[in-house]
């Protein structure tokens, strides 16, 4: 994936490069990647933009809710739209991978645990209560 930026729009505050969008309605969800011309370096914003008669997409300064399925197709954009460099991507899917890992272990573990019989019968609770003393 190449890592080309495409200026999209200048700011005063900033340049926006890349997006990644999700639109639902009256609202376009997105994640940006901007230049910021203060701090001269590149940074990844989550914003929101609403329509308003007159003004479409206009820039809603709060934070980005939206739900695991619109994050994912918004994500998905974003990565299409080459939002991320490719070391970040990697970053990403490493993570991912080892909480993947962490996480399948951990089910095991308590899938383990729910084996166990809960009832036991009086004769095992006897011997259980032998090897103990």
């Amino acid at each position: 994936m190449s890592e080309k930026t495409e200026l999209i729009k200048d700011t005063k505050y900033c340049e926006i490069h890349n997006q990644g969008r999700y639109v639902d309605n009256n609202y376009t969800y997105c994640i940006e990647k901007i230049y910021v011309k203060k701090l001269k370096r590149f940074e990844i914003r989550f914003s929101l933009y609403k329509d308003f008669t007159g003004h479409p997409e206009k820039y809603i300064a709060r934070s980005l809710d939206v739900t695991e399925l619109e994050f994912i197709s918004l994500l998905k954009d974003a990565i299409e739209k080459n939002v991320f460099t490719s070391d970040m991507l990697e970053a990403m899917a490493k993570l991912l991978s080892s909480s993947r890992s962490s996480r399948t272990a951990k089910n095991a573990k308590d899938k383990e645990k729910k084996s166990i019989p809960v009832n036991t019968t009086q004769e095992n609770s006897t011997q259980n209560e032998k090897e103990i003393a």
